[in-house]
């Protein structure tokens, strides 16, 4: 008994030593945000015209059920890459109502990911209508949040 309390004891101490030694959890920082959710936008651009050029192929929209997942994944994620501590740093090209109208902001996120869901059960029926209209609407929910809460992008330099 006196052994198995020992070796437990031991157990103990070796698992709050670890749990103390562990690295700490690494915080993302506001450039580090910004960035992910400019990469994410990015990204969309580009599944967004990959399902376009299935569409006008002809091709299979089932071989998009993939990438309309993750682009429903983003849209759900997207609300939480804007805290306040991204608000007002360079290369932030979210507008300040992103911070005063974040009902308004939530709620055309919200758009975008059920657009985007839609997407996704269009793709795994294969229903080229269905996914046509729902690629549209998903598009359309992308330039309403743009055309509210981001700012153009800066001019390009001549040359």
């Amino acid at each position: 008994m006196n052994k198995a309390r020992l070796i437990g004891g031991a157990a103990l101490l070796v698992a709050a030593w670890a749990a103390q030694a562990a690295p700490p959890i690494a915080t993302t920082t506001p450039p580090e945000l910004i960035g992910a959710r400019q990469s994410g936008m990015d990204m969309s651009v580009i599944v967004l015209g990959a399902m376009k050029g299935t569409l006008e192929r002809g091709d299979a929209v089932k071989t998009q059920t993939f990438a309309a997942r993750g682009l429903a994944k983003w849209a759900g994620a997207l609300p939480t890459l804007f805290p306040n501590s991204t608000r007002n740093l360079a290369g932030n090209r979210a507008k300040p109502e992103v911070w005063l109208s974040k009902p308004d902001f939530t709620a055309k996120a919200a758009a975008f990911a059920a657009a985007a869901n839609s997407l996704v059960s269009a793709a795994q029926a294969d229903d080229k209508v269905a996914f046509a209209a729902a690629l549209a609407t998903t598009a359309g929910t992308c330039k309403a949040c743009h055309d509210t809460f981001q700012l153009p992008p800066p001019p390009r330099p001549a040359g």
